[in-house]
C-alpha cells in the first residue's frame, strides 16, 4: 500500500497551507459546557473511550462491550455489541476508539498486548440484541502495539505506539491486510520519548506528538505536522517535519470542522496541566507556513479550558461533526463544549464535509 499511500500523498497539494474554513469557533469554545456520564467502566478496563458516528450518536467501548448513544445528545448509551473475548483476553482496557472518514468503519485499541479491532458500523446490533463481533467473521483483531490511532482514509488506520524504554513511533496499518500477517509499515519513527496523539487535517497532514521526553531529544508535548510526502516515504520525529507547538503531553489530538486543533494531557514535570488546550485553525496555519511554532502563552492561540474549575483534570478530546460540539473528556465524565454558547451547532453540508475529511 505504499504506493498508493504515496500517490494519495501527492495529490493531496504537498506543501500548500489550507486557509481554515472560520476561525469564529475557536472564541466560542468554552462559553458552555454540557455534561453527562458515559456507561460505567466495565470489568477489566480503567475506562471508557468513545467517537462520534457520521450521524452524531455516540460510540463508546469499556469492558468487553461496545455502546450507542439513544440519539444525539441524550446521554443515555445501549449495548450493541460484544467483543470476541478469545482475542480481548475478556476484557479491552481501551486505548482509543476512532471512526472513520465516511463513517462506515470502527477501529478500537483494545490496550496493552491486546490488539485492534476493526468492525463495520453496520455491525452493531441493536438495544437488547447485542452483536458478536466473532474474530474473522464480523470483525478482525490485528496484533499490533497502539496507544492512539486515527484514520487516513476508510482503510489505512495511523497508528502511535512504542515499547516503553525504546523511541515511539507511528505505524499506516493496511486493515484490508491479513490479520495473521498485519501490513504496518512505520511512517514516523525516532520520536524521543514516549507515544502521544495522532490526527490528519484535511491536506493529509499527520499530526503526532512527544508524550514523555526521554531527555535525548524533543520536549514533553511537542507537536510536530508531517506532509504527506514526508510520512508516506517515513519520516524522522527528530529531524522532519514542523514545529507546532509545545502542549501539555499532546497525549490526545482531535481536528474540528475548522481546523482547531484539541489536545488533552498534561506535562506534570513542567507544570504544564490542568487544562484542555484548543489551538486556533490560525495559528496552525501560520506554523505551518513556515512562521515558527504557536504561542503557546497568547490566549488568541492557545485557549485553555478547564470545565471542573479544580485545575487538577488531565483530559482527552473527542469531536462531533454533526453537533460541532469538542468533547472535553474526564473519565466517565465528557463536558461537551460547541462553538456556539447555545450549546448545539449543526453544521451545514460543507463543514460536515470539511470534518469527515479530517477524521
Amino acid at each position: 500500500m505504499r504506493n498508493v499511500l504515496l500517490a494519495c500523498a501527492v495529490g493531496a497539494g504537498v506543501g500548500a497551507v489550507a486557509a481554515p474554513a472560520s476561525a469564529g469557533a475557536f472564541e466560542q469554545y468554552g462559553l458552555s459546557y454540557r455534561a453527562f456520564s458515559t456507561p460505567p467502566v466495565g470489568g477489566g478496563s480503567f475506562g471508557v473511550a468513545g467517537a462520534a458516528l457520521a450521524d452524531g450518536r455516540l460510540v463508546m467501548v469499556t469492558g468487553n462491550s461496545v455502546f450507542l448513544e439513544s440519539g444525539v445528545g441524550t446521554g443515555a448509551f445501549d449495548e450493541v455489541a460484544v467483543l470476541d473475548a478469545g482475542k480481548t483476553g475478556g476484557s479491552t482496557d481501551p486505548s482509543f476508539l476512532v471512526v472513520s472518514p465516511s463513517g462506515s468503519r470502527i477501529a478500537v485499541g483494545a490496550g496493552f498486548g491486546k490488539p485492534v479491532a476493526v468492525f463495520d458500523v453496520s455491525a452493531l446490533g441493536t438495544k437488547g440484541s447485542p452483536t458478536q463481533l466473532t474474530s474473522g467473521v464480523l470483525a478482525d483483531y490485528f496484533a499490533v502495539s497502539h496507544y492512539d490511532a486515527a484514520w487516513y482514509d476508510d482503510r489505512e488506520l495511523a497508528i502511535s505506539a512504542g515499547d516503553l524504554g525504546s523511541a515511539a513511533y507511528v505505524s499506516m496499518l493496511d486493515t484490508a491486510s491479513d490479520t495473521g500477517s498485519p501490513l504496518n509499515e512505520i511512517v514516523v519513527s525516532g520520536i524521543s520519548g514516549s507515544s502521544a496523539g495522532v490526527a490528519f487535517d484535511g491536506a493529509g497532514r499527520l499530526f503526532t506528538g512527544n508524550g514523555f521526553a526521554d531527555g535525548q531529544g524533543s520536549d514533553t508535548g511537542w507537536i510536530k505536522a508531517f506532509a504527506p510526502a514526508e510520512w508516506a516515504v517515513g519520516a524522522d520525529f527528530e529531524a522532519g517535519g514542523t514545529l507546532v507547538g509545545d502542549v501539555l503531553s499532546a497525549g490526545s489530538l482531535e481536528f474540528d470542522a475548522f481546523g482547531n486543533l484539541a489536545v488533552g494531557g498534561g506535562d506534570f514535570g513542567e507544570f504544564d496541566a490542568g487544562y484542555f488546550g484548543v489551538i486556533a485553525s490560525n495559528a496552525i496555519a501560520n506554523a505551518l507556513a513556515g512562521h515558527g511554532p504557536i504561542d503557546e502563552g497568547d490566549p488568541l492561540q492557545l485557549k485553555r479550558l478547564d470545565p471542573r474549575g479544580d485545575g487538577f483534570g488531565y483530559f482527552g478530546a473527542a469531536s462531533n461533526g454533526v453537533t460541532g460540539e469538542f468533547y472535553v473528556t474526564d473519565g466517565t465524565t465528557w463536558y461537551a463544549t460547541a462553538p456556539t454558547p447555545s450549546g448545539v451547532m449543526v453544521l451545514g453540508a460543507a463543514g460536515l464535509m470539511a470534518w469527515r475529511r479530517r477524521r
